[in-house]
């Protein structure tokens, strides 16, 4: 996925999930599932790891789930919902040092936040 549209996602994912500025997000990866060529519009399969911002730090558990999203050239949204809306997240209080590990199984992770990657790291090496 370019720059410029893993930008848009996490920007859509933030607008979305994170209005009011507490949910912190650990490590996002994404793999193309389906291109729609009439409307130049892909369906991206998410990974996402978030966590929750208490205090001026972060909780350290994830909790973190697939979903889908449709990538049009001028908008981001939601798609195959009932294959991912309903019922509890995948990975579900975990510890941090899992997530970056977690997510990188669907894919190399496009983002990364410093937190995931120190965790990661604790938890005996790299990504």
């Amino acid at each position: 996925m370019e720059k410029k549209h893993q930008q848009r996602v996490i920007n859509f994912l933030k607008t979305t999930f994170d209005p009011d500025g507490t949910i912190h997000f650990l490590a996002v990866a994404a793999m193309e599932q389906e291109r729609i060529e009439h409307s130049q519009s892909t369906i991206i399969k998410l990974r996402v790891a978030l966590t929750y911002e208490e205090d001026q730090s972060i909780n350290p558990y994830f909790d973190g789930t697939d979903m889908y999203v449709l990538l049009t050239p001028t908008e981001v949204q939601f798609t195959r919902e009932e294959e991912w809306a309903d019922g509890p997240p995948i990975m579900e209080g975990s510890p941090i040092e899992l997530a970056l590990g977690w997510v990188s199984q669907l894919n190399v992770p496009f983002y990364v936040s410093t937190e995931a990657h120190e965790a990661a790291q604790t938890e005996g090496g790299e990504i």
